[in-house]
């Protein structure tokens, strides 16, 4: 599981944004927007981190259960897995 390298999370106007870097802009032709808590998750990801590690610092940041964390980092790795951001 790992994040596409081409890929960079930015913040816009105060919206969180994957952006395609690189080759990537002429394929991808366009920008994903993710709320805060998949933000979240992308860094974590993006950091190296298992599916199990930012379902713990989703717990850590807001008032969620730790099988509903799990389940929105699942959740977000197949958002990112369509997106093709994510091999």
């Amino acid at each position: 599981m790992e994040l596409n390298k081409d890929f960079v999370l930015r913040k816009v106007c105060g919206v969180n944004v994957v952006l395609p870097a690189g080759l990537k802009v002429k394929d991808f032709g366009g920008a994903l927007n993710l709320n805060d808590s998949a933000a979240l998750i992308f860094e974590q990801l993006q950091a190296g981190k298992t599916a199990e590690e930012a379902a713990a610092a989703l717990v850590a940041a807001y008032d969620v259960t730790p099988e509903k964390a799990l389940d929105d980092v699942q959740k977000t790795i197949d958002l990112l897995r369509e997106a093709g951001v994510m091999d």
